[in-house]
């Protein structure tokens, strides 16, 4: 195999890795015939990933009464748990880890809820004990895994660094890949929580196959992610979809749905309101309308500055279901022309997680490229990190 170029043996790997990815055993005869490759070649990138941990080798049962009609032939499996990647969502209210092996496949989720006034350093060892508890689960430690992502509630830079965090004040200015990567020993990537949770719905849920998305985030605040020929668009600095920051378009949920008796702290203080509203609490009702007037406002702004395939609605609101959509649709001044889809998500509160898990892969990815051919769904991998912006 010495004659093989680097290119030609990166694409046999690939094959034989597919094959794997396929089943729960096989044979060296059936893998070769399976990718086509000779067998001292299916052999020797065996024994390659068997030291890299990715393959199992199985040696053959005894037959019954211990004879065998000639020599078995072992069998030979992927490993998912060779390695593991970590996608965080650093929500207001509510912390969210999700631990996935190296096929992709979400493997544990950890929830922990947090108080929004919790100070930035505390916030940053919170996250850290999540991780740790969430990959503790599998017997490995943090600086074990392949990749840590996190989305977060403000507008990340290039480099990793929240710009601008009105939710978490005290994040504004830190270094969220820096400090994580030197505490886990790992690749960490950070990117603002609206762009993570559009890249997980671009990679699993409703916007699949479309290349020109805008995703509303909308929950306790509202913001976008934008995805523009396929790719996330978040602007030079890490601020594109900050609808926020838009005087005439901005608007607080908590205080839009504020009545009287409900803790606005609760998790669910703004599922209640869409509850009572839907069980005919005409108070409820009228808060609620404001809200579907409000937000479609915004996805009109949006609708009419991009032009996209399709909207899609997420966010803690988006258990609303189908209220939600028919609401902002009632509100939405479109022109004659305009027929952009509006859906609601498929992913619901748990995209941002998610998103992140998505991008842990990616940055995986690129510092091992062969895993590639391990994830399912195939991942657009970039050839730079991708930047973030806020939620």
């Amino acid at each position: 195999m010495a004659s093989d170029s680097s290119a030609e043996r990166h694409a046999n790997t690939i094959s034989v890795l597919t094959a794997l990815r396929t089943d729960e055993g096989s044979r060296l005869a059936e893998l070769a015939q399976r990718t086509g490759l000779s067998r001292p070649t299916v052999d020797s990138i065996l024994t390659e990933l068997g030291r890299l941990g990715w393959v199992e080798q199985r040696e053959p049962a005894d037959a019954p009464g211990g004879r065998q009609a000639g020599r078995p032939a072992r069998t030979y499996r992927l490993d998912p748990d060779a390695g593991f990647v970590v996608g965080v969502d650093v929500g207001v209210n509510l912390l969210t880890a999700v631990v996935a092996d190296i096929t992709g496949t979400p493997r544990h989720t950890l929830t922990r809820p947090i108080s929004r006034t919790t100070p930035g350093t505390e916030r940053r060892t919170a996250v850290q004990s999540l991780v740790a508890d969430a990959v503790a689960e599998f017997g490995i430690e943090p600086h074990d895994t392949l990749a840590l992502s996190l989305g977060v509630p403000g507008i990340v830079d290039p480099s990793g660094r929240v710009t601008l965090s009105t939710v978490i004040p005290d994040w504004t200015g830190f270094h969220v890949e820096r400090h994580f990567a030197r505490w886990a020993g790992v690749p960490v990537t950070a990117a603002n929580d609206a762009n993570m949770a559009t890249l997980a719905e671009h990679w699993i849920g409703a916007a699949r196959l479309v290349d020109d998305v805008v995703y509303v985030l909308a929950g306790r605040r509202t913001s976008a992610g934008i995805i523009v020929d396929g790719k996330l668009h978040t602007g030079r600095h890490g601020a594109a979809g900050e609808i926020g920051s838009i005087p005439d378009l901005y608007f607080s949920t908590e205080e839009l749905l504020a009545t009287p008796g409900r803790d606005p702290d609760s998790p669910d203080a703004i599922g209640s309101v869409f509850r009572a509203a839907q069980a005919g609490d005409a108070q409820a009702a009228a808060l609620v309308e404001e809200f579907y007037r409000r937000l479609a406002r915004v996805v009109e702004f949006l609708v009419k500055s991009f032009d996209p395939d399709m909207v899609v609605l997420g966010g803690g609101v988006s258990r609303a279901g189908r209220p939600l959509r028919d609401g902002v649709e009632r509100h939405l001044d479109r022109p004659v022309f305009n027929t952009t889809p509006l859906v609601l998500s498929e992913l619901g509160p748990e995209a941002v997680a998610l998103g992140a898990l998505r991008s842990a892969l990616q940055l995986a990815v690129r510092h091992s490229p062969l895993l590639a051919a391990l994830v399912t769904p195939p991942l657009r991998v970039p050839t730079r990190p991708v930047p973030g912006g806020l939620r």
